[in-house]
């Protein structure tokens, strides 16, 4: 494992992915990004205070019947490493967010590339400024009073994750996942694009990693869209 760091990039998942010669969890880390992105391309706020860092690891690493259950896994893993430094009420919701008193705290991005999966996280910790996102977004400083150490929290969160995969119980990843579900009895709709695909109430993350959402009486299950509350 070895540590990049810069105070200022465009992206540490694009960094790492242009990377030649990687090792499992070479780890790339920036005070700021300047083309952070989530999910579908979505812009993320990306500002000085926060965690924001990539890392590396072979496929090798992960069984075949995993691969689309890793960002539930990183999901849980980064979970628990937050509950260790403060226990508070974090939730988790699916595929790839983390939410603290109903506003996002954190959000991951995995990509594949050859051989390599590179994990990409961005957490909010001692930033106050949300920017455009300032009504949904949340950080710890700011729930806490509390100044954090970035890099001992990113160091935590990866090597917590090497142990979680090393363990490799996906029951016990879906069975925390659940017991922290965010989404659980919300009213939510399910786009695809601009095409709603999907409109009921949430239940729970399958075993397979979908998402059960219940409309008149009957379990629909989805391994993709954008969840939208209702309510």
């Amino acid at each position: 494992m070895r540590i990049f760091k810069f105070d200022k990039i465009d992206s540490t998942n694009h960094y790492l992915k242009q990377m030649e010669n990687k090792l499992d969890y070479d780890c790339v880390i920036s005070k700021i990004q300047t083309a952070g992105v989530g999910r579908r391309g979505n812009t993320w706020v990306s500002n000085e205070g926060m965690a924001l860092f990539s890392f590396a690891i072979n496929e090798k690493l992960i069984s075949q019947e995993n691969f689309l259950k890793l960002p539930l896994i990183m999901g849980c893993s980064l979970l628990h490493t937050l509950k260790k430094l403060d226990d508070l009420d974090f939730k988790f919701k699916w595929t790839n967010d983390i939410y603290l008193n109903e506003k996002k705290l954190s959000g991951i991005l995995i990509e594949k590339v050859g051989d390599w999966f590179i994990i990409g996280i961005g957490i909010n910790i001692n930033n106050k400024d949300f920017g455009y996102a300032s009504d949904v977004a949340i950080s710890l400083s700011t729930v806490t009073t509390k100044y954090y150490d970035i890099d001992n929290l990113i160091y935590s969160i990866i090597n917590d994750f090497k142990n979680s995969l090393a363990i490799n119980s996906w029951e016990y990843t879906l069975k925390e996942i659940n017991k922290y579900n965010f989404l659980y009895n919300k009213t939510v709709k399910v786009m695809k694009g601009d095409t709603c695909i999907g409109l009921g109430t949430c239940k729970n993350i399958a075993y397979d990693g979908t998402l059960e959402i219940e409309c008149n009486n009957k379990i629909h299950y989805f391994n993709i869209g954008e969840i939208h509350i209702i309510k």
